[in-house]
């Protein structure tokens, strides 16, 4: 499979997802630390409307990725595994 085509199947994959139950970005934004720092320090499920937010919104997706790392960072805990516990929680 080319590039181009891989890059659209995402874009397309995107665009089903629906957008119920419905986040705003400035909603997602004003409560990413607090969800994030639970995510590290307790695990557990994203609430709904933020992780469907994220799955279908790549530009607040990227930003808690990076959010997420920080935090680990400043709690001497594994980026990358705070990383993919995100991913994972969002999938």
């Amino acid at each position: 499979m080319n590039e181009d085509r891989t890059w659209e199947d995402d874009i397309l994959r995107q665009l089903d997802l629906g957008a119920e139950p419905w986040m705003s970005c400035d909603d997602c934004f004003d409560r990413s630390d607090e969800v994030l720092e639970q995510l590290i320090e307790h695990g557990g499920p994203l609430p709904e409307r933020f992780r469907a937010h994220l799955r279908g919104c790549p530009a607040c997706r990227e930003e808690a990725q990076t959010l997420v790392e920080m935090i680990a960072a400043e709690r001497g805990a594994d980026e990358a595994a705070a990383r993919i516990r995100l991913d994972l929680a969002i999938a």
